[in-house]
């Protein structure tokens, strides 16, 4: 009676480790909320101060939409990419002025200061970060520098091809804590939370008022506003 007792409990935990498992590689909408912080003070380059200090990331159906806001909603940017189609897009709303940048999805996005990694380690240590388990990479900078430095990533969330367009698009999952350099200013980015709720489709499409625009005209806005 024990032993049949005892393998009803085994069958139960073997089931309830893969259904756990099954649920969280079936993950295929919700918003990552992560924290920026800077590497540069405010003292040291004013133009932090009108900076996000979080951006969203909104996830469904492997569709991506990367949300941040400036200061008192100066300006804003939003990143799209839509899992099948050639292109993604970039939004641009400064003031009143609203515009729309296209550009093939294999390309990594102009607004990066920097070149994709020379080299890229992988290794078994993991962190926990927003609650789900993180695996380590160390990327080594393909720069004059060679400096390295290390990025966690997780494998439990169903997005494929997470990190398109940007210099770290080899990384095999979505990115949890890591750094980058957009338009020249080097910044930090943690995951707060993991929202596994219903994300509306409206979130992937671009507004009409939003002006197609070429590379030439959104760089001269960004270059004003810094």
């Amino acid at each position: 009676m024990k032993q049949g007792l005892s393998i009803i409990l085994i069958l139960l935990l073997v089931w309830g480790c893969k259904t756990k498992s099954e649920t969280e590689n079936k993950i295929t909408e919700g918003i990552i909320t992560y924290s920026v912080s800077y590497f540069s003070s405010e003292k040291d380059n004013p133009i932090i101060a009108l900076l996000p200090n979080k951006v969203e990331l909104h996830f469904k159906d492997n569709n991506i939409c990367l949300i941040s806001e400036g200061y008192l909603g100066f300006f804003s940017t939003k990143f799209l990419s839509k899992y099948n189609n050639p292109n993604s897009n970039i939004l641009l709303k400064v003031l009143s002025n609203k515009l729309n940048y296209e550009f093939p999805k294999d390309e990594v996005a102009f607004v990066y200061s920097q070149l994709p990694p020379a080299k890229i380690e992988y290794n078994d240590s993991t962190k926990l970060i927003a609650g789900y388990e993180c695996k380590k990479a160390t990327v080594f900078m393909a720069d004059q520098s060679k400096t390295q430095v290390s990025l966690y990533y997780t494998s439990e969330i169903g997005l494929k091809d997470p990190n398109r367009n940007t210099p770290l698009y080899q990384i095999p999952g979505v990115l949890m804590e890591f750094e980058t350099t957009m338009n020249q200013v080097k910044a930090k980015f943690t995951a707060q939370s993991i929202n596994l709720i219903a994300v509306s489709e409206e979130d992937f499409n671009i507004p009409e008022e939003y002006v197609l625009s070429d590379l030439k005209t959104l760089k001269k806005y960004i270059v004003d506003f810094n």
